[in-house]
């Protein structure tokens, strides 16, 4: 049975008598439902423990305002309201491969021009205005509610740049990459105050600023152009709620970043891909200050793996968790042949004793 109580418990670093699970990340239940499982085990994969809101979107309904910043858009391609342009990329077998992506950016290489773009409007009541009564029902639910705004700022701004571009002015257009920072950190500053006067328990944040290898932006460089702004928007939820726990989001090998996180404030990270982070090594070093959120190797262990690697899996996220700060989340999953198969396995275990 899930309950607030146990979950704010882990993530408080106290132990619970079972581990955490996140269904949010990837369509576990799709791919379980047919294996037929028993109902309890079910019901806990299907809902988890934790519920995600936002804040509601006019995604696509002002197209138009970004004709000019988009010629030649196929008309097929969906436009958030950052103004990004994606058509969704899939294998030959029909999986989903991320999107082509197309940026209202790229031509404008101007501060002035910059000042001018057409930039998303967080403030209106109806965007956030029933926020405070959907905590209230998903808490009474047995929910930890978390307000979702990953992408906070680095990541949106390369998506409405163009990465390699947005990585050039990082040397070459200082103040031009300041100015746009600067003007997502305004617009997510607005969205942490209102995510914590509702009540969220879990502030969600983040920018993917690695690869399995090492970091996209180096420990210097990100505590010049990019820690002040994370920073900024922690410290307008805190100024509401000084004990809202923060969730920053990044794939890859985040491990040299993680002092700096703290220092941000951030309370948890994921998803801690053990291909290229070390769970063991993560949660002795830095488990008194973060939770591990994720911690599932879906590229190998779960793509690829025997039942006896699964069983090992699990046998060490109980094992982490026995003082709490572990959360079990699937995360971008790799479809393959093994994978209904070692996701049974895990579920059969995973909420036993």
């Amino acid at each position: 049975m899930r309950t607030r109580e146990r979950t704010l418990n882990v993530l408080s670093h106290h132990a619970a008598d079972r581990l955490l699970f996140d269904r949010v990340g990837s369509d576990v239940a799709a791919i379980v439902d047919p294996l037929g499982l028993p109902d309890e085990i079910r019901a806990q994969y299907a809902e988890g423990d934790f519920k995600y809101l936002e804040f509601a979107s006019n995604e696509g309904e002002d197209r138009a305002r970004f004709s000019s910043y988009l010629p030649g858009l196929p008309t097929q391609a969906a436009v958030s309201e950052w103004g990004v342009g994606t058509i969704p990329l899939k294998t030959a077998e029909g999986y989903g491969a991320g999107d082509k992506t197309f940026n209202p950016l790229a031509s404008v290489d101007t501060i002035g021009e910059l000042e001018r773009y057409p930039w998303p409007d967080f403030t209106p009541p109806w965007r956030h205005a029933d926020l405070e009564e959907k905590v209230r029902q998903a808490q009474e639910q047995g929910y930890v509610v978390l307000g979702q705004m990953s992408q906070t700022i680095l990541e949106t701004s390369y998506l409405m740049r163009g990465l390699e571009q947005l990585f050039a002015d990082l040397y070459e257009r200082p103040d031009y990459v300041a100015v746009l920072f600067g003007r997502i950190a305004e617009c997510n500053r607005f969205r942490a105050r209102r995510f914590a006067e509702a009540g969220v328990d879990v502030l969600r944040i983040g920018d993917d600023i690695a690869n399995q290898q090492s970091l996209l932006v180096g420990p210097p460089q990100y505590r010049k152009q990019i820690k002040p702004f994370h920073a900024s928007v922690v410290a307008a939820a805190r100024s509401v709620n000084p004990s809202i726990q923060v969730l920053y989001h990044s794939d890859g090998r985040l491990t040299a970043l993680l002092p700096d996180l703290i220092d941000v404030g951030v309370t948890a990270i994921n998803p801690v891909q053990p291909e290229c982070m070390d769970l063991t090594e993560i949660k002795r070093e830095f488990g008194r200050d973060l939770v591990l959120w994720g911690c599932c190797p879906v590229q190998s262990t779960y793509a690829f793996g025997s039942r006896e690697d699964v069983l090992a899996h699990v046998r060490l996220l109980k094992q982490l968790a026995e003082d709490g700060g572990v959360v079990t989340q699937f995360y971008n999953m790799l479809l393959t042949p093994h994978l209904k198969r070692n996701l049974a396995v895990f579920f059969e275990t995973f909420f036993s004793d």
